[in-house]
C-alpha cells in the first residue's frame, strides 16, 4: 500500500513520508489503490497526461437506462456506489455535513442521465459549481470512477456498455477535479 497525501492525493516516494512533496502537508493515509491496476501517482507523473479511452460501438436505439431497468436499477447501483465510497476513509472525508439522502436523489438522476436519459431529467448544479468547493484531486477522481466502474460490474453491467459510462464519466474530469 502507498502513502498517499491527505490534502492533494500525490502518493509520497518513501514508506514513512514527513511532508508531502507537492503540498506540504503532513497528513497521510493508505491508499488501497485501483482495482484496475491504476497506482497512487508520484508528483512527476501527477503533472503527465493521460490516454484519451476509446469509444466503444453502441446500438442508438436503445439507451443504458432502459436496457438495464431504469430508476430501480440505478437505485441499487447508487446505494453500492455511495456505500463503497464512505467506507474509505479518505474519500468519506470530501462527504461531511453533506445530505447523503438528498446526495443519492442527485447521483440516481445523474446516473440516469449519463446511461440515457434526456438531459432535462438531471436538474441538479451543475458539475463544477457542485465540486469546486472541495478542491478534488484527479487520484481521488480516479478511485471513484474505479468505484464505479467496481459496482457496474457487480451490477451486471457488459464491458461495452461500462466502456461508454466510463467515458462520459471521464468528460467530466475537468469539472471536478481541482
Amino acid at each position: 500500500m502507498a502513502k498517499v497525501c491527505s490534502k492533494c492525493g500525490v502518493a509520497a516516494d518513501e514508506p514513512k513520508p514527513m511532508k508531502c512533496a507537492k503540498c506540504g502537508s503532513r497528513d497521510f493515509h493508505e491508499s488501497q489503490g485501483s482495482a484496475f491496476g491504476k497506482k497512487a501517482v508520484t508528483p512527476a507523473e501527477d503533472e503527465s497526461s493521460q490516454a484519451q479511452p476509446q469509444t466503444p460501438e453502441v446500438d442508438p436505439s436503445i439507451t443504458l437506462f432502459d436496457k438495464y431497468g431504469g430508476i430501480p436499477t440505478i437505485a441499487k447501483v447508487v446505494k453500492a456506489f455511495h456505500q463503497e465510497i464512505l467506507a474509505r476513509h479518505h474519500l468519506a472525508a470530501y462527504f461531511e455535513g453533506i445530505d447523503l439522502e438528498n446526495l443519492a436523489e442527485h447521483t440516481v438522476k445523474f446516473v440516469a442521465y449519463v446511461m440515457g436519459k434526456p438531459a432535462e431529467f438531471y436538474t441538479g448544479r451543475d458539475m463544477y459549481t457542485a465540486h469546486a468547493k472541495f478542491h478534488i484531486h484527479s487520484m481521488h477522481f480516479d478511485e471513484v470512477a474505479d468505484v464505479l466502474k467496481d459496482v457496474l460490474t457487480a451490477a451486471g453491467m457488459s464491458k461495452p456498455d461500462i466502456a461508454l459510462v466510463m467515458m462520459r464519466v471521464e468528460g467530466l474530469r475537468e469539472l471536478i477535479i481541482a
